[in-house]
This record gives structure tokens, C-alpha cells and sequence, in this order.
């Protein structure tokens, strides 16, 4: 009795707690709230129409921005089970990103995709949203001739809206992206999204996912399966040099909370590749671009010490072999099963395939006026002398990359690495434009 007068004093408080568990975009009329930024307005152009949203058409499933930097943005929601909240935010997300494009002035359509991560959600107000919208604006206004088109996954990143509980749902959290990525929606969606923005024959638009932290696991584990497929139909192709086929043109991670034990059957693959590549001799000259980008920052102090002591919270209880590892003979010792539970897939050094990446500029960070696309022998030659240690950074992002000196061929299709502290300073810094541009060029090159 005495817990049941206890339950109903204290289940008030319990149940405002609780984080909306509703959708946030539910005008389901399938027609664009049109935003027009006026160029007089003080703030930046993303800063304008983020608030335009907020204030005019909060709940819109599709947003048009109209003005000197024009752009398109839908939203899709998926519920904790993995399933759409409204699949009429669904069809008109792909009506958005497969409409017909006039590319008589030489462009293309390019939809950029971004999945939220913990503490996140679809609301106006969130700070990604913000974010999302000072991407595409920068795409927008680099690349005049094209048409930018985003599409806003969102999913319920917070349970508890307490500030001083919200740290308590990580291991909830943690479970429901994984929950969000294998259910069979969002696979649906980005196979059907695939379809209309490639298309068959494929076309010259581009097709970019990003995933930041739990929105990186909701990906992963979308796409996993996926990737392995098209990473063995790459290597075992016929031909001198395997092509590979990612999702679309490139898949981002950023911080990915992620542990690091799920990326070792990418890790065995590759490392056989690697292995028969260089004992056939095969030339690696030529640059294979990245379909697949995992970027952790130095200064993610989230997935390199919190996360590590949530997953000893987690499984403090199992047992492993102090010596257990996996994969080939050769990586014998290298990968103790225990800690890659512990660590996320950024913080595990046996993975990284290049050094910390910096901006030519050092400490400072510039934001990019113009951010041009790189014709395969620019892409190519910058790979190589990246290779030699020269240093030399892609124009516009600035971007300086080296490989570490223990990968052993350059043509990885998936790269691993830090990211400097100029150019994501912590776990949410994750809108720097030089890194946006980056992700561009990386899509855009030949």
C-alpha cells in the first residue's frame, strides 16, 4: 500500500521528466513552407532561416529557402521501435530529393543527409537543426550552379528532459539507435533514396550521409551490411584496380559512438586486401576515394573518456580471455575483445589510417569563401604528396592529410582518423565549414 501512495505521488514528477515522444513535424500536407531571407538582416544567412523555421512553420515536414542562397530541406522521423512516425514525411523527403533538375548552366543536385545524435531531436530549436541549415546554405553558396537539397533524420535522442537526468539515458539511448538503425525503415528509406538521387544509369548528382555520434551507430547499423556486400564485390572484381562502392557517394561518422568491436570485420577485410596486394605487386598508384569516413575529434573528450567508462558500467559483468583477440594471425595481440567493448571505433589506434588531420592555416580557423570541386588528377596528386609527407592541403578547406606510416597502401576505401582541434574543438562542434568543404570535395571529386 505504502508503495502504491508512493508511486502516485511520485509519478507526476516521473512522467514530466519524460522527453516528448511525439513527432515534431506533423504538417503532413506534403507542401514546402517558403522562407524568404531577406539579405538585409544582420545575421547570417543559415541563422536567419533556422529562425524563419522556428517562428513561421515549426512543425513543416519540408522547408524552401528562397533568396541568394537558396536551398530545400525535409524531414524524416523514425520512432524508438525503428519505424516512421509518418510516411507521408517519408514520400515527400523523396519527392524533394528526386525532382527533375534544369542543369543547363553545368550543375547537378546534391543531397546531403544527417542523422542527429544524444540530446537531439527534429524541433525548430535544436541546435543541429541550426546547424543543418548553416551547411547547406555553405553548399549553397559555393556551388551557385547546383541544387542543394537536405534531408533532417531525426529520431529520439533524449528520454528524460531533466538536465540534471539526461546524462543517465546514454545506456537507453545507446540501445534505441541501434533499435532506430536495424529496424527496416530507415533501410528502406535510404535504399529508395539511393534510387532517385543516383538513379539507373547513375547520374552525376551526389548522395552524402553524415551520422554524428549516436546518429553515426543509428547509421552504421542501417548500412552495415550493405557495406561489407559492396566492400567484397569491390575487392573480388575483375580488373587492375577494385572499385568500390560505399552508400550513395560518401558516408560520414563524426565522433561516432560506435564501439570499436563492430568495425573488425570491415578490419579483417581490408587487412586481407591489403595483404594481397602487396603480394601480387598490383600498382596503387592511382587514388581510390573514400566511400566510407570515420573523423573523431582530439578534443571529443565524450567518446574518448565517457563513453569508455559507460561501456565498463555496461560490461563490468562479462568475461573475456586477457588474451582473446580476433581476426587474422598477423593482428594477433592487437585487438583484445574487452577493450574494443570499451572503446568507440575513433579511439581504437589499431584502426586509424592517417595522422591527425590539420588545416594548413595551424591554430586558426578560416571559413572558406569558395570551395572548389577537385578534377581527378588534383585528387589524385594530393593523395600522393600526402603519402610523401608534403603537407600540402586541398584548396579551399584547407585540409592536410598524411597517412600514418604503418599503412601500408594509401587506396583504402575507408579512412579512419582524428580531426584537430581547429577544426572540431569537442564532441557537438561538429558544423565547422573548412570540415564541410572537405566532405564536398571528398564526394565531388572524380
Amino acid at each position: 500500500m505504502r508503495i502504491l501512495i508512493l508511486w502516485f505521488l511520485l509519478s507526476p514528477l516521473f512522467l514530466s521528466a519524460c522527453a516528448r515522444n511525439s513527432p515534431y513535424r506533423d504538417q503532413s500536407d506534403g507542401i514546402a513552407c517558403e522562407i524568404s531571407v531577406p539579405e538585409t538582416m544582420t545575421s547570417t544567412h543559415s541563422e536567419s532561416a533556422a529562425a524563419l523555421e522556428k517562428e513561421t512553420c515549426p512543425n513543416a515536414v519540408k522547408v524552401r529557402i528562397v533568396g541568394k542562397h537558396p536551398y530545400e530541406l525535409a524531414y524524416v522521423e523514425i520512432n524508438e521501435h525503428g519505424f516512421f512516425v509518418d510516411r507521408m514525411q517519408v514520400e515527400s523527403a523523396l519527392d524533394m530529393a528526386g525532382a527533375p533538375f534544369d542543369s543547363k548552366n553545368g550543375g547537378h543536385v546534391r543531397v546531403l543527409v544527417f542523422v542527429h545524435g544524444w540530446h537531439h531531436d527534429a524541433s525548430a530549436g535544436d541546435k543541429n537543426v541550426k546547424g543543418f541549415h548553416e551547411a547547406l546554405a555553405a553548399l549553397s553558396r559555393w556551388s551557385p550552379n547546383d541544387e542543394i537539397r537536405g534531408v533532417y533524420i531525426g529520431w529520439r535522442g533524449d528520454s528524460l528532459a531533466l538536465p540534471m537526468l539526461r546524462i543517465l539515458t546514454f545506456w537507453d539511448r545507446e540501445r534505441t539507435s541501434d533499435e532506430v538503425g536495424r529496424g527496416s525503415s530507415l533501410y528502406e528509406f535510404f535504399m529508395r533514396l539511393e534510387q532517385v538521387v543516383k538513379g539507373e544509369p547513375p547520374t552525376q548528382n551526389r548522395l552524402v550521409v553524415i551520422g554524428h555520434s549516436f546518429g553515426a551507430s543509428v547509421v552504421f547499423n542501417s548500412l552495415s551490411q550493405l557495406y561489407m556486400q559492396r566492400l567484397l564485390d569491390g575487392i573480388y572484381a575483375s580488373g587492375e584496380m577494385p572499385k568500390f562502392q560505399g552508400y550513395g557517394d560518401l558516408v560520414v561518422f563524426i565522433n561516432p559512438a560506435i564501439e570499436a568491436r563492430r568495425y573488425m570485420p570491415f578490419k579483417i577485410v581490408l587487412s586481407d586486401y591489403v595483404m594481397r596486394q602487396q603480394t601480387s605487386g598490383a600498382d596503387s598508384s592511382n587514388g581510390v576515394k573514400p566511400v566510407l569516413l570515420i573523423l573523431s575529434s582530439e578534443g571529443d573528450w565524450a567518446t574518448r573518456k565517457a563513453y569508455r567508462m559507460a561501456r565498463i558500467l555496461s560490461t563490468i559483468i562479462e568475461t573475456y580471455r586477457p588474451a582473446d583477440s580476433i581476426g587474422s594471425a598477423r593482428d594477433q595481440g592487437l585487438f583484445n575483445k574487452w577493450v574494443m567493448k570499451l572503446k568507440a571505433i575513433g579511439d581504437h589506434e589499431a584502426f586509424k589510417t592517417h595522422e591527425v588531420i590539420h588545416l594548413v592555416s595551424g591554430s586558426k580557423t578560416p571559413q572558406p569563401k569558395e570551395c572548389p570541386p577537385l578534377p581527378k588528377e588534383d585528387f589524385d596528386r594530393l593523395l600522393r604528396v600526402s603519402a610523401e609527407g608534403v603537407g600540402q592541403g586541398f584548396p579551399g578547406s584547407g585540409v592536410v592529410l598524411k597517412p600514418k606510416q604503418d599503412v601500408t597502401l594509401a587506396n583504402l576505401p575507408y579512412w579512419n582518423a582524428e580531426l584537430g582541434k581547429e577544426i572540431i574543438s569537442g564532441h557537438t562542434d561538429i558544423w565547422n565549414l573548412n570540415l564541410i568543404c572537405w566532405i564536398s570535395q571528398l564526394a565531388e571529386s572524380q
